[in-house]
């Protein structure tokens, strides 16, 4: 549970650093606009840093993907994310641990779980550190002496602040002499006003959940600039030009002493003097125009920042068929398609203009390959748009996908099978052995394993990575996926001793298809008791009869 929690954490502080980027180039872009455009830009990063999800649009500005890292990462053979840029997938995927069959777990699984828990352990140290400067500084307040309505004023402070959630109160130190109060007053219930008290405490929540991350300390304290820069000239266009001086003197008052505030998220005061005493200075009121850009530019970022990339590629089915022939000359092959109930039916002429023509190979990732490649009667794997109803029916490939000759006809190495033989599903390296040697149906792709031995059922599951546009073919039990998962369970409930059921789930990410068969299953096939076929190699082979 925490793990997951953990990935999904790892996924919006991603997200978000990417935001902080584009906030930080605009912020420069606006630098001579009112500060309060900048601040207002900060609330896309808060908003990526709390919530686990958001929209698709199609005027996102975000370039990665809303969760680049799989949940099921930790069970790849072959750990990666997938951000949908490039570079950086390249740059992560290559120093990722990949599996190793003959551990108990996972190097990745071992790492996120280390990571997880100095995760949590950093939280609670900031929070407790916080509630602990919280403490130190009533400490300092008890004798603070009430002014008017909520304000206070006290002699243990140097700097004004604001404190509390749902009363909040003013705290001003007793050095500040009746103008300065009035300013610096007038400061604090615009901050009060505006809510930033409450929009603090959530910036503060947010940063210690991500603390692991530069580029939100980075955020934290900008933001935090920008809401005092913003205030200040919120003061200086109430109270007019003439004030400028008089305000940036007792700003400067404020500046000296002791910081006795800072790390506590139920009150916050005044920092950058010199920053803000610079901006209060060079302060003008922005012309209309000034201000209808800067709007329309914090709308956009606003927009694209909250918004995750629509998928605008096209929607395509994923089907199994038979070439029946190939028309080099016209870039057509006519096939016939192999499930039951197939789209394309029994005679289907697909034109293969501009398509992917690929096949997998020791279940690695596709290689490009050529029309030569196909002969009649391979079995194929077409992703096809849209398909006409006519006959024959008619439809465009954007991938033609090989199935290797060797699949053609599922060949099982009974030897190395026989070898790899256990007595418990519990034995890690030889499951994985046994499900390594295992046929992988064309389209999919062998993901992880997981195995359940606390309890009966003592039960494997094998995860298979399916396209999304092609997930729903195989929800049929006669599909072609479905002979080979009842032909390798066989062979797993004939190899594996104490194995009560063999499970296996296709998915696309975020949704799945689950096939079961049990040992009254296997039995009922074989009409007798499948572990009998386990005991030599001769036996084994029999079952490839079934």
């Amino acid at each position: 549970m925490l793990e997951s929690v953990f990935i999904q954490l790892l996924n919006m502080s991603l997200t978000a650093s990417i935001a902080i980027a584009f906030v930080l180039a605009v912020r420069t872009i606006l630098r001579k606009a009112p500060k309060v455009f900048s601040y207002l830009l900060w609330s896309v990063v808060l908003f990526r840093l709390i919530c686990p999800f958001s929209f698709e649009s199609i005027f996102s500005l975000m370039p990665a993907k809303a969760n680049p890292i799989s949940q099921d990462i930790l069970y790849m053979q072959t750990p990666k994310i997938d951000t949908g840029i490039g570079v950086i997938n390249h740059s992560v995927n290559a120093i990722l641990p990949a599996a190793t069959p003959q551990t108990s777990a996972n190097p990745l699984q071992i790492l996120i779980v280390i990571f997880s828990h100095m995760w949590l352990f950093g939280v609670a140290a900031m929070l407790v550190y916080s509630l602990f400067a919280l403490f130190r500084l009533k400490k300092e307040l008890m004798n603070a002496t009430l002014y008017r309505d909520n304000i206070f004023i006290s002699s243990r402070i140097d700097t004004a602040f604001v404190m509390g959630i749902f009363c909040p109160k003013i705290y001003l130190p007793s050095n500040l002499n009746a103008a300065e109060r009035s300013y610096i007053l007038l400061h604090e219930q615009t901050h009060i006003r505006r809510l930033d008290h409450i929009f603090k405490l959530i910036s503060f929540l947010a940063l210690c959940i991500h603390w692991f991350n530069p580029f939100v300390w980075a955020a934290f304290f900008l933001s935090g600039k920008d809401m005092e820069m913003s205030c200040d000239e919120a003061v200086i266009k109430r109270l007019g030009d003439d004030v400028k001086k008089d305000y940036s003197a007792s700003l400067l008052t404020l500046a000296t002493g002791k910081r006795i505030v800072s790390g506590t998220p139920l009150a916050f005061g005044e920092g950058d003097t010199k920053g803000r005493i610079r901006n209060v200075l060079n302060y003008r009121k922005p012309g209309f125009w000034a201000v209808l850009v800067s709007v329309l530019a914090v709308v956009f970022v606003v927009i694209g920042l909250t918004t995750s990339p629509k998928d605008l590629s096209g929607k395509s089915v994923a089907v199994n068929a038979t070439i029946l022939k190939i028309d080099k000359i016209n870039q057509t092959i006519t096939v016939k398609g192999i499930d039951t109930n197939s789209p394309i039916g029994d005679n289907c002429i697909v034109n293969w203009k501009d398509a992917n023509l690929q096949t997998v190979i020791n279940k690695e990732e596709p290689v490009i390959i050529s029309i030569d490649d196909f002969t009649e009667g391979d079995h194929v794997v077409l992703f096809l748009g849209e398909i006409q109803e006519s006959y024959p029916t008619r439809a465009k490939a954007t991938t033609i996908q090989l199935e290797p000759k060797e699949t053609l006809v599922t060949t099982y190495p009974i030897k190395d099978l026989w070898d790899a033989r256990t007595k418990y599903v519990g034995d890690n390296s030889a499951v994985g052995k046994l499900i390594g040697l295992l046929p992988v149906p064309i389209g999919m792709q062998y993901d992880h394993f997981e195995l359940q031995t606390a309890s009966p059922p003592h039960k494997v599951t094998i995860v298979y990575s399916v396209p999304a546009q092609s997930l729903s073919d195989y929800k049929s039990e006669s599909s072609a996926a479905s002979d080979t998962f009842r032909a390798n369970a066989l062979f797993l409930l004939a190899l594996i001793e104490n194995a009560d059921e063999i499970h296996v789930t296709l998915t696309d990410g975020s949704q799945k298809i689950e096939f079961t068969n049990g040992r009254e299953w296997a039995d009922n096939i074989v009409e007798g008791e499948v572990t009998d076929y386990g005991k030599s190699p001769e036996k084994l082979q029999e079952l490839t009869g079934f």
